[in-house]
């Protein structure tokens, strides 16, 4: 049976854009798997921190269309299922099958969940993920934040523009995030850092009122607000992805040097990849690196 394309990357972020767009340049018929935005988590971030600078939805939106010009074939359905069917690998959607010659794995992560009381029922009612999407609901309101790395600590700054107060609630007795973000972070007087203390469960009644925190010494209290916003880390988002392809112990998928997993034939990079930068800039490199280890493939 014929192949659908030579190439098919799983995820539209900047990792498996710049994928599509290094494959396409280099001849490579190529098809794109997102239910999603395209862009993946860049989208909500409204100002790049780094040596990629502009808008993140910007970003996604300009690469997106040049994939598009040079001719991929966008497949708006979640992968289901990717499997070896002989020589092809295939990769199963609603919408059917779809048959390639290799597959790069750019799923990315996705943000963690805390798994308290609350916080998956009143998504959407004050429980958010994107400072930047919804800070302006939170004018002159008091919002938390929990976590202490990068990503905590640059939303909490977003919100720190709109909101009367952020409370940031972290389990540590210090931020393990950027040095320059902690130095931003002692210019906002509305950021109220709380130590060594932990989120218990998310309050209210319709919408969110409070979050109970406990504290070090073990006492339990309750912080007023009316956001919620949890940056504790991220999970990969591969659960399509078989056994075959060996993961680490959080679940992050292994791959050697040339980008290729356990399973011939199957590339990960970016966010879904063990080992990963973090930074967006190697969401580029990596995405261009595993297709260019595709078309070595291909071309023997």
């Amino acid at each position: 049976m014929s192949q659908d394309h030579d190439l098919i990357i799983i995820g539209a972020g900047i990792t498996g854009l710049n994928a599509a767009r290094e494959g396409l340049q280099g001849g490579l018929s190529v098809a794109v798997v997102e239910a999603l935005f395209f862009g993946g988590l860049v989208n909500n971030i409204n100002v790049l921190d780094g040596e990629i600078q502009g808008s993140g939805s910007d970003l996604g939106a300009s690469l997106m269309m040049e994939v598009s010009d040079l001719g991929a074939e966008n497949i708006g359905m979640p992968a289901s299922v990717l499997a070896r069917d002989g020589d092809d690998l295939v990769v199963e959607c609603e919408a059917g099958r779809h048959r390639a010659g290799a597959v790069i794995i750019a799923s990315g992560a996705r943000l963690k969940r805390l798994g308290i009381p609350g916080e998956a029922e009143f998504e959407d009612k004050g429980v958010s993920r994107c400072a930047d999407c919804d800070g302006p609901f939170y004018t002159d309101q008091d919002v938390v934040v929990v976590g202490g790395g990068d990503s905590a600590l640059q939303e909490a700054l977003v919100l720190a523009e709109f909101a009367r107060r952020v409370h940031l609630v972290h389990r540590g007795d210090k931020f393990e995030a950027r040095q320059h973000l902690v130095d931003k972070l002692r210019g906002h007087a509305n950021i109220l850092p709380h130590w060594n203390t932990s989120v218990e469960a998310v309050l209210g009644d319709e919408a969110v009122q409070a979050v109970r925190v406990l504290g070090s010494d073990g006492a339990a209290s309750e912080i007023a607000c009316k956001g919620f916003f949890a940056y504790i880390g991220l999970e990969p988002a591969c659960d399509f992805v078989p056994a075959a392809v060996l993961r680490d112990a959080a679940g992050f998928l292994k791959t050697g040097p040339d980008l290729q997993t356990a399973m011939a034939g199957v590339f990960a990079a970016g966010a879904v990849r063990s080992g990963y930068g973090g930074m967006l800039t190697h969401a580029v490199s990596e995405g261009i690196a595993a297709a260019k280890s595709v078309r070595a493939l291909i071309r023997n």
